[in-house]
């Protein structure tokens, strides 16, 4: 019995289409296979190395699931027991710094497992590998680079990262075994996954977030409490040094970042976090002698450079804490040879960005302490650093090797 490629509803034979959602699924004659393309082609799974071939689909384990499975929980109990004993921060630090050192780990042992084995499919013999026969696949369905199969066991469902340009021999080959299979992109814009696109995005959210809860009416009781959550503020860096002051605002800030980059949870965290500073910027306007608006002070706020450095460093460890889980994960062999492709070392890098981006935060910031309002003469500094930065980026762009058509 064949099934819909597209919805999986069972074909009764000479069934012309499917009853379910109407896909015309008549046999197809073979597709040759093109000249010169290869026999095998090569791909990613989550933790399996898998090969498409004339036979069917066939793939080996990377690292036993056991030995992956401790690599994810080692760092749990070390690190709940560092918070229990330090007692410093919320929890959700310590998520984030489990989830980036398992990840970490996870992907050196899979680069281990990729490193050890060769070019071509596995032996038969080899206990780890598996094969897929072509005839039992039930539906194959590719998606950007990734290609999902389902086969006649409806639970296994497997998904195999390509390089960009194998879209075309996979097509060739599974329609060359008589496999029909549905094209769906994703449904998401393109411009959905990028990077900086979703940082700012987020950026736009969390500003607005913060200035609705700065304009809005207080809830009953609200107010007594972030008045003496300002009053707390004040009080621990007053009177103290220069250093003292800073190192006050950055361990909050990289506090604030790391519990925004639990993935997933983070967004809700960073949510939370811009809510907070807009009601302490109204509890600063309604202790303000004399009183002032809640807009005045947000006016003041974002004249402000450190305003802006230390905001945009937010959405960056939010967004990269999800792909990290996500996007990410999904690269070709040859790309996961190279650490700078993994998403364990992604995350990380995006965590040291952040951080030194809260670093020069918190220097403006502390400068402001001293200068007040014209603290906004340190744009000029900060402005030329992003240009001598950008320049910086094209030259290495201009001398990186273009590729040929």
């Amino acid at each position: 019995m064949n099934y819909c490629p597209n919805c999986g509803t069972p074909a009764e034979p000479g069934q012309n289409f499917c009853k379910n959602c109407g896909l015309d699924v008549r046999e197809r004659p073979p597709v040759e296979q093109a000249k010169g393309q290869p026999e095998t082609l090569r791909g990613l799974g989550r933790n399996t190395l898998a090969y498409l071939t004339p036979e069917g689909i066939r793939g080996v384990a990377l690292r036993s699931t056991t030995l992956l499975y401790f690599a994810v929980l080692i760092p749990l109990p070390l690190l709940t027991t560092v918070y229990s004993v330090i007692q410093v921060g919320a929890f959700a630090i310590y998520l984030t710094l489990w989830v980036t050192v398992a990840l970490l780990l996870y992907d050196e042992l899979r680069w281990r497992g990729l490193r050890r084995l060769g070019g071509g499919p596995p032996n038969e013999g080899d206990r780890k590998s598996w094969l897929v026969p072509w005839q039992s696949v039930r539906m194959a369905d590719w998606n950007g680079r990734t290609l999902w199969f389902t086969s006649a066991n409806p639970d296994r469902r497997l998904s195999i990262t390509f390089d960009s340009d194998a879209a075309p021999i996979v097509e060739r080959t599974l329609g060359s075994h008589g496999i029909r299979y549905s094209w769906k992109p994703s449904r998401l814009p393109p411009v959905t996954t990028r990077f900086w696109t979703l940082v700012l995005a987020l950026f736009i959210m969390g500003q607005v977030t913060l200035i609705l809860a700065a304009v809005l009416p207080f809830f009953p009781g609200e107010a007594q409490t972030y008045v003496t959550i300002l009053n707390n503020t004040k009080s621990t860096i007053a009177g103290t040094s220069f250093l003292g002051e800073f190192q006050a605002i950055f361990v909050n800030n990289v506090q604030v970042a790391l519990g925004g980059a639990v993935p997933f949870l983070g967004a809700l965290t960073y949510g939370i976090a811009n809510y907070n500073t807009g009601r302490v910027v109204q509890a600063i306007a309604l202790t303000n002698q004399p009183q002032v608006q809640p807009y005045a002070v947000l006016v003041g706020l974002y004249l402000l450079p450190h305003t802006w450095v230390e905001e945009s460093a937010y959405p960056i460890a939010t967004i990269a804490g999800i792909f990290a889980l996500t996007k990410w994960r999904s690269v070709s062999p040859d790309e996961f040879t190279r650490r700078l492709n993994r998403g364990s070392t992604k995350l990380v890098l995006a965590l040291v960005g952040a951080a030194a981006i809260l670093v020069v935060a918190g220097l403006i910031e502390t400068t402001t302490t001293y200068l007040g309002y014209a603290a906004v003469v340190l744009w000029v500094p900060l402005i030329m650093l992003a240009y001598f930065w950008s320049r910086v980026r094209s030259r290495r762009q201009a001398l990186e090797p273009t590729s040929s058509p």
